[in-house]
């Protein structure tokens, strides 16, 4: 049984891209679909896999998806399975009002379904629902809109010695540079990750050098939750572990800067404060130091950091002082592989000691950790 909608809507097909990317915002405008939940690894791209509980009149079923194919601001193709299995398809093209967008499905109804009655009366039925929700997802772009999304920056979330972040609409955040420094790293950083599935906020544009737009990520710090749940510690470092590996499998665009050994992207700030846990899963968050190394030595940047850094709201030494911080960082060396990164302690130190906002008493416990002071 073939089946195709479609509507206009008052959007961009990257604009409405944006939206339709978070495949669990889906049941925000599909009202045969009660939740979504992703069950993969990644959560966007080629691969992805997630659940739909979908509930028409009184029965409800749970179908499993997977993402066929993936072509950013054009289409998005799934396999569903379950009790009703098919091949649907999301197309995004433009036309002189925004975007034309058309849904097709093709599905296998059981025998037990009625075979080619039990099609000739579900099809008007599911078109109907279908239309509908594409009704709702009109609305929902329109209220985007309407909310002030891509207007100008919003009221202010946070600060940081070099940058503040503002809210950006209804769905984004705008980073800005308050020491005139470029973000186009961070940018390209995003981009490139984030194509390759790597946990990230989702760029949305940079409107000018000092500034990036990006999906707004909601949940604590990884750090903020060890400070409230200590007892996720060693899930948390064994995730930190993982969440590098992952990114070294990732090569950097040829002309950024080699830091070390290695044809990797590297995150050179990857702990605890700049990761997001949020429904989707952990996010990595402050791209702008990024250049090209070895995961191996990035792994090394972050165990100086563990064991030497505290954060400007003072959480870090909180939490991680003495036996405690040492627990976390040995955790995730042995998870790492503690003879990939100790070799690189020492030259990891020396870049760290390049940081200028670093306080008189993290030098000298980065001196101790490269001359094996520190207890």
């Amino acid at each position: 049984m073939d089946i195709r909608v479609a509507i206009d809507l008052p959007a961009p097909p990257n604009e409405v891209w944006t939206y339709l990317r978070d495949v669990t915002k889906h049941s925000e405008w599909m009202i045969d679909a009660v939740n979504v939940e992703v069950t993969s690894e990644i959560f966007e791209g080629r691969g992805l896999t997630f659940d739909c509980l979908t509930a028409v009149g009184p029965f409800r079923v749970h179908d499993r998806m997977r993402v066929l194919e993936w072509e950013p601001d054009h289409l998005m193709a799934v396999q569903h399975s379950g009790i009703v299995d098919g091949f649907g398809r999301f197309t995004l093209l433009p036309n002189s009002g925004g975007t034309q967008f058309c849904w097709e499905e093709s599905i296998q109804l059981p025998w037990h379904f009625g075979g080619r009655l039990g099609e000739r009366i579900a099809k008007p039925i599911l078109v109907g629902i279908w239309k509908r929700n594409l009704r709702g997802l009109r609305r929902r772009i329109i209220e985007r809109q309407e909310a002030g999304l891509g207007l100008k920056p919003g009221g202010l979330i946070s600060v940081g010695s070099q940058w503040e972040l503002r809210y950006y609409g209804p769905d984004h955040v705008v980073r800005t540079s308050t020491q005139s420094l470029n973000l186009s790293r961070e940018a390209e950083a995003l981009s490139v990750v984030g194509s390759r599935g790597f946990p990230v906020p989702m760029l949305v544009e940079q409107p000018n050098p000092l500034s990036i737009v990006m999906e707004r990520l909601d949940g604590p710090t990884m750090l903020e939750d060890l400070t409230s749940r200590p007892w996720a510690l060693g899930r948390h470092a064994k995730n930190l572990a993982r969440l590098h590996r992952a990114l070294g499998a990732i090569a950097a665009p040829s002309h950024w800067e080699r830091v070390s050994d290695g044809e990797s992207v590297v995150h050179l700030d990857l702990h605890p404060g700049n990761i997001r846990l949020t429904s989707r899963g952990p996010m990595v968050l402050n791209w702008n130091g990024s250049a090209r190394g070895s995961c191996e030595f990035d792994a090394a940047v972050t165990y100086v950091i563990l064991r030497t850094g505290v954060s400007r709201n003072g959480r870090f030494a909180q939490l991680l002082i003495g036996a405690l911080r040492k627990r976390f960082a040995n955790i995730f060396l042995k998870e790492f592989g503690r003879s990939d990164v100790l070799p690189r302690v020492r030259e990891a130190a020396e870049l760290r000691l390049l940081n200028g906002d670093l306080s008189s008493h993290e030098r000298e416990a980065v001196f101790a950790l490269a001359r094996d002071e520190l207890d």
